[in-house]
């Protein structure tokens, strides 16, 4: 099942380029809340709350408070947060329209083929494991299931003591050269962490890295903000504003292809529109189709209706969705939808036309 989430996906838009990770063990006391505020400030790009010891309700209302504050700050669009581990708290908050945008998983944690099953399309879904074993993960991967992967650790660290150095690295050049070997062959942006210091800001970032996470370099720092602002701009001296182009998407099911036995080929047509608001609803029909054109599915839009092509369970995720864009914004909404099941077959969104143009041809000829 996929839950309805009322804000727009920020996949394509995804920057982790100055990455917090948090939670009330890490802030010497203070309010989680303010050290997200001033790293805010500092310029930080994306926020996970890490709550290792608390549980699934003040998970869900510590959430709830950080969302606020970034919605305060003006950067609910361009800053997401996700929530380590706990899928369910990431569900639950979702269905009670927290703005929760997703979750960081690691290899003991929920397999993240089943956090994208769950949250649907529009989430982010990161990844974390030994970069050792990421070279084997990437390879595995299906396209679209993961967003960004996270690589460590760096350095030894006192808030993941489990995690092993990368590669067993007998210094800080060798820990920054198996990153870089990761970064060249991964279409996924790479994030690395853990014990990473300013002095390591650079070198990372020439490794070809899509940017740092860190915990106690800003959540326990005496400043939060300057600490944070220190950080950004010695990435920034080397990449700039550049940001890591998205993860790929797949066309067609979120973790099925045409190939895949479990696939259900649907041809879907699709109008959806308000009812009540005058008679040019181009600016209400813009907002379903954004969601349409965001789901990574095959489509088309057209003066009366939109095609779509995908597997069954994604495109009926998809139409749910979009149909809910001008529901929750108090307007009645009237759906229009017809499906064409067809085993065997795919892309027969331009195979159709295609056919239909060449019998057209013969006969003129």
């Amino acid at each position: 099942m996929t839950n309805r989430f009322p804000y727009a996906s920020m996949r394509d838009i995804l920057d982790v380029s100055a990455y917090l990770v948090l939670g009330p063990d890490d802030t010497h006391g203070r309010p989680v809340t303010d050290v997200v505020a001033q790293a805010l400030r500092g310029g930080v790009t994306i926020v996970q709350l890490r709550a290792k010891h608390s549980d699934a309700g003040e998970i869900i209302a510590m959430a709830k408070d950080i969302a606020q504050v970034i919605a305060d700050a003006g950067k609910s669009d361009t800053v997401p947060l996700l929530i380590d581990d706990r899928l369910d708290v990431v569900l639950a908050a979702r269905d009670m329209g927290i703005k929760v945008d997703g979750v960081h998983v690691g290899q003991t944690d929920v397999p993240a083929t089943a956090c994208r099953r769950l949250l649907g399309p529009d989430a982010i879904v990161g990844l974390s494991a030994n970069t050792t074993e990421l070279f084997d993960i990437i390879e595995e991967l299906p396209a679209g299931v993961v967003d960004y992967i996270g690589a460590g650790a760096v350095h030894p660290t006192t808030t993941k003591p489990e995690a092993t150095l990368i590669e067993k690295a007998a210094d800080d050049s060798d820990s920054i050269a198996a990153i870089g070997r990761l970064c060249a062959i991964s279409d996924y942006p790479v994030v690395a962490g853990g014990g990473v210091k300013l002095a390591d800001v650079a070198p990372l970032a020439r490794a070809g890295a899509a940017g740092w996470f860190v915990v106690s370099a800003i959540a326990g720092a005496d400043d939060p903000q300057a600490a944070t602002s220190e950080l950004v701009k010695a990435w920034k001296d080397v990449k700039g504003d550049a940001v890591h182009a998205p993860a790929p998407h797949p066309q067609g099911g979120i973790l099925t292809g045409p190939d895949s036995p479990d696939y259900v080929n649907t041809m879907a047509q699709l109008t959806i529109w308000p009812t009540g608001v005058g008679e040019e609803l181009s600016e209400y029909v813009a907002q379903v189709i954004r969601v349409i054109r965001e789901s990574g599915l095959d489509n088309s839009t057209h003066a009366m209706s939109t095609d779509i092509e995908g597997d069954y369970d994604d495109v009926l995720a998809m139409v749910k969705r979009a149909a809910f864009v001008l529901y929750d914004h108090g307007y009645r909404t009237q759906v229009s939808l017809q499906m064409d099941m067809r085993p065997g077959f795919s892309g027969q969104i331009r195979k159709k036309v295609e056919l239909v143009d060449h019998i057209l041809d013969e006969e003129r000829d």
